[in-house]
């Protein structure tokens, strides 16, 4: 989304919930309760992307209707019943009604189907004619901390592996509920679920819908799809439309033509990466969105319950991987070389923790690990690819970035830049130049519109959170004291080969960590490459600072220290 269209959303956003009735909000709850008791608000409202959710708790006397008139305040002498009204962000959402129907639909589907932990739905209106005339959603008010405040790479071995179990648990059974096509649930006419012809909206196509990109008009309402391949090309298609009628996704020239370089090579690569044998099916169900601030945990980190079932749907089963989140960093940072090896450390703990739940509370006939549906798919992966291509498919809008910092080199080795220039140098690419030309115009013409807005430009990097900054600022103050002035770039050659020996080493964890080969040996034998790798960056850092010529290495170096933490704690 770009910035103009976040800006004027926000705005609408704020207005939209400025006008929610307080009052009216608390009657429209007590008509709900079986007994139809007063109830007032009780905490902050949570404004979160798509949903303000407003906390009332219910009357325990027999008085009259309380309400506590500041939002921002909070009043928690009552002990009563608590609820959440969860009302849609209208602004936000191309589809709202889609959208509510499809999770109202999950959320029925998995109370009835799992034993996963979600909040009971008391009612819900899919439309504007109730009291508040707003859509709602009203459920459980869930006690506890979400696990976005929650360092996972700080936790204690037993703490982690606790956690792990849980989600791997919410995981297992997910992966059993498989259907015959890529699609969502939905409510029939009594409300009950139903797998019909529905599509699978996502928070990518929703985000493209309200910026006026109109990719829907390649995905009608009742448009599903049959097999992987077809689904695949769906998303390639929402990144094209992205580019072609993004209106900030490039910065420059150069940036535009890696990026649509970027999306033509991907499309050899994903119809390579589609396995024959998952192709037609099965399809697994997917929550959508399942993040850290998505999962309730309690103090003892047991998971209270899964949030926000707004965006699920079926996924090919070759899409149905562990998050991206284990080593709390995002996709687009796990994405490069050296974080790899820490996120491939994580997932594979993750994986084994996974298997045993599996093994221990899913297999009734006693199984062989090789047996079990989900171990069997996940114990045999053993490649960063095999987890970074479709975690890029579930999120589209990071997939050309993870192309270059992951795929590329891995595929086509050096000398990006000089494919790139010749990609573009064909006479057949004539069309795709006009196009970049294009896209350079349009920049131009976004950024005087949103300077002359005073909106800020979006940030060129993921910005960090305080902790994460001083943590960084620490590790590297006594390399930062020691710059050199000048700050001479490394030779081409020199980072060359110390990128290939990291390319290498990065190859050799993967095949040497995975679940099916992690016995003792393998971990020492792992472990000792990763004190030889470490070995050799120091040594190499050892020579910039005689030949004055440091930043990067001292960059690198600290970065491959982190790693090596990381992989220790999780091995």
């Amino acid at each position: 989304m770009d910035q103009i269209t976040k800006h004027k959303l926000d705005r609408a956003c704020q207005e939209f919930i400025d006008a929610i009735d307080p009052l009216k909000v608390c009657d429209l709850v007590s008509l709900f309760h079986p007994e139809k008791k007063a109830c007032h608000i009780f905490a902050e409202w949570k404004k979160g992307s798509y949903n303000v959710c407003i906390p009332v708790i219910f009357d325990n006397g027999a008085g009259g209707k309380g309400l506590n008139e500041n939002k921002n305040k909070s009043d928690n002498k009552s002990e009563g019943e608590k609820w959440m009204v969860r009302i849609p962000l209208l602004p936000r959402l191309a589809f709202p009604e889609e959208k509510m129907r499809s999770e109202i639909a999950t959320m029925k589907y998995v109370a009835e189907k799992t034993t996963i932990p979600i909040p009971h739905v008391y009612g819900y209106s899919i439309t504007t004619d109730n009291i508040l005339g707003l859509p709602f959603l009203l459920i459980d008010y869930i006690e506890g901390n979400t696990l976005y405040s929650t360092n996972i790479r700080a936790l204690e071995r037993t703490q982690r592996n606790h956690l792990y179990a849980q989600i791997g648990d919410v995981y297992i059974q997910l992966y059993r509920q498989q259907f015959d096509r890529v699609g969502a649930l939905t409510l029939d006419e009594h409300g009950n679920w139903i797998f019909a012809n529905n599509r699978p909206l996502t928070i990518d196509i929703n985000e493209q819908e309200v910026s006026g990109l109109d990719f829907c008009c390649y995905l009608p309402p009742d448009h599903t799809f049959n097999s992987t391949i077809d689904y695949v090309y769906m998303i390639m298609r929402l990144i094209f439309n992205d580019f072609y009628r993004g209106r900030d996704c490039i910065i420059n020239q150069d940036d535009a033509q890696w990026y649509l370089y970027s999306i033509y090579t991907l499309q050899s690569i994903l119809m390579e990466w589609v396995h024959p044998q998952y192709n037609h099916g099965p399809f697994v169900l997917m929550h959508g969105d399942l993040r850290p601030p998505n999962i309730v945990v309690d103090d003892d980190l047991n998971i209270v319950s899964i949030l926000d079932w707004e965006w699920s749907h079926t996924v090919p089963v070759q899409m149905f991987v562990p998050p991206s989140w284990l080593t709390n960093q995002g996709i687009l940072q796990i994405s490069k070389d050296i974080s790899t090896i820490g996120y491939l450390a994580a997932v594979y703990s993750f994986i084994r923790r996974t298997t045993d739940q599996e093994n221990t509370f899913h297999n009734p006939n006693k199984l062989l690990l090789k047996d079990l549906p989900l171990a069997a798919l996940w114990r045999p992966m053993s490649e960063f690819e095999e987890f970074i291509i479709p975690l890029g498919l579930l999120a589209p809008h990071c997939l050309g970035n993870i192309y270059w910092d992951a795929l590329d080199h891995c595929y086509h080795g050096q000398n990006s830049k000089e494919r790139v220039q010749a990609f573009f140098k064909l006479d057949i690419q004539a069309p795709d130049r006009q196009a970049v030309e294009k896209k350079m115009q349009e920049f131009e013409s976004f950024e005087k519109e949103r300077q002359d807005l005073g909106i800020e430009r979006r940030p060129l990097m993921p910005t960090k959170t305080a902790e994460e900054l001083s943590h960084l600022a620490k590790a590297l103050k006594e390399f930062r004291e020691r710059e050199d002035k000048k700050h001479k770039v490394m030779p081409q050659t020199i980072f060359n080969s110390l990128r290939e020996c990291l390319h290498r080493q990065t190859k050799y964890l993967k095949s040497s960590i995975c679940a099916d080969n992690l016995t003792i040996e393998k971990q020492q034998l792992a472990k000792r490459w990763l004190l030889i790798g470490f070995s050799t960056i120091s040594a190499m850092y050892i020579i910039s600072q005689k030949l004055k010529k440091t930043r990067w290495l001292q960059k690198l170096t600290v970065s491959f220290v982190e790693q090596v933490d990381c992989f220790f704690k999780y091995s």
